[in-house]
């Protein structure tokens, strides 16, 4: 099978096709093989390339939410031109509210309101099925409101952080 998406502001195509047990990903000129075992719905074990990993994934509102090995990605399949304003290690150019990759619970809240946040940082932990899962920002960005508290308990897609661009 063939996919095209767009994670960030980057488009990417690749194929996945499954062999003899093992999963062949190619993209890029390369091929990963990796072994892949439901642990439970939405939550995989992954073997690639000689590393381990666990990988969550969920859908919601036409959107993909992959959390793999403490990284969270919003995937969106591509549109006629349109595009996600935030990318990746860029900074953010609209409003993003960031939600839980998975339903848990807060372990903790890194950020507060008003405070300036930079690609990849941790804004909150989450627990979910005894593992705690780092929910980062994607660029540069100011929290404009805090959503959650340590204790609270959140739903696949429940509002955490919400986060604005940068006042230059």
């Amino acid at each position: 099978m063939e996919f095209e998406f767009v994670v960030g502001d980057k488009e990417e195509k690749f194929s996945i096709e499954e062999k003899d047990g093992l999963w062949l990903v190619k993209f890029d000129d390369r091929t990963i093989e990796a072994e892949v075992v439901p642990i439970s719905p939405n939550t995989f074990w992954i073997d690639a390339s000689g590393q381990s990993f666990v990988a969550y994934a969920a859908e919601n509102e036409g959107k993909s939410y992959v959390s793999v090995a403490g990284r969270e990605y919003c995937i969106t399949k591509p549109a006629s031109g349109a595009r996600r304003k935030s990318g990746i290690g860029g900074a953010l150019k609209a409003e993003e509210i960031v939600g839980a990759p998975m339903p848990g619970v807060i372990v903790k809240v890194t950020v507060s309101e008003g405070e300036v946040v930079k690609a990849d940082q941790v804004l909150v932990v989450v627990e979910s099925m005894k593992m705690e899962n780092n929910v980062r920002a994607h660029g540069e960005a100011l929290v404009r409101r805090v959503h959650v508290k340590a204790g609270d308990s959140v739903n696949f897609g429940s509002p955490l952080v919400e986060l604005g661009p940068v006042s230059q």
